[in-house]
């Protein structure tokens, strides 16, 4: 197990824990949160709020989450409470959930410590041998360490090319890129949009 901030969770780890503020029975299977009576087998019915604007609108009507921006991100709190929980994000979504699985778990949770990756790499892919290197593509994903990140993205399938540099991206910088641009290939543009288009 590993204590993570909750203000660190991030797509389906958050809507997993969500799930649990929930108390619905819930795990991640195959990159996704499932949940329903058999929510470990292939019956299992998704549960995104993360994504998924019409469970994400019902949770902070029903939880009266007020959401505001702060310092260039967003931040939530709970209406009502004392001392309202807040959680904090790249989005109003991400910010409200988080507020949400803190006013039910506190600033931290115990987590698999495999569960949830500890940090983001971006991977550049190049064509091998090729002279001049040409690239064929970019991918931020989450994993353990570098060697890690490189097997997840075979895994994935988003290894166009067999040759792969693999950078560490700084916490703070992490912070900032949408968990929809993480764990899988990204367009040119949203590389470039990230200032890290060329490697």
């Amino acid at each position: 197990m590993a204590t993570i901030y909750v203000n660190d969770l991030a797509g389906m780890h958050l809507d997993f824990w969500v799930a649990r503020a929930e108390n619905l029975d819930a795990t991640r299977v195959g990159g996704a949160c499932l949940r329903g009576p058999d929510a470990g087998a292939a019956q299992g019915q998704p549960y995104s709020p993360t994504q998924d604007a019409v469970i994400s609108n019902a949770l902070i009507e029903r939880y009266r989450v007020d959401v505001f921006e702060s310092g260039g991100r967003w931040a939530a709190e709970l209406a009502g409470h004392d001392a309202a929980p807040w959680g904090n994000g790249a989005t109003p979504v991400e910010a409200a959930l988080r507020a949400i699985v803190a006013a039910r778990f506190g600033d931290t949770v115990e987590d698999e410590a495999q569960a949830l990756p500890r940090h983001c790499f971006w991977l550049a892919f190049a064509e091998s041998g090729a002279e001049p290197a040409r690239l064929l593509g970019h991918a931020i994903l989450e994993a353990a360490d570098m060697n890690a990140a490189v097997e997840r993205a075979r895994q994935l399938g988003m290894h166009p090319g067999s040759d792969a540099r693999v950078y560490r991206v700084n916490d703070e910088d992490a912070h900032h890129i949408p968990a929809a641009m993480r764990n899988r290939l990204l367009t040119s543009q949203e590389a470039a949009a990230l200032g890290w288009g060329a490697a």
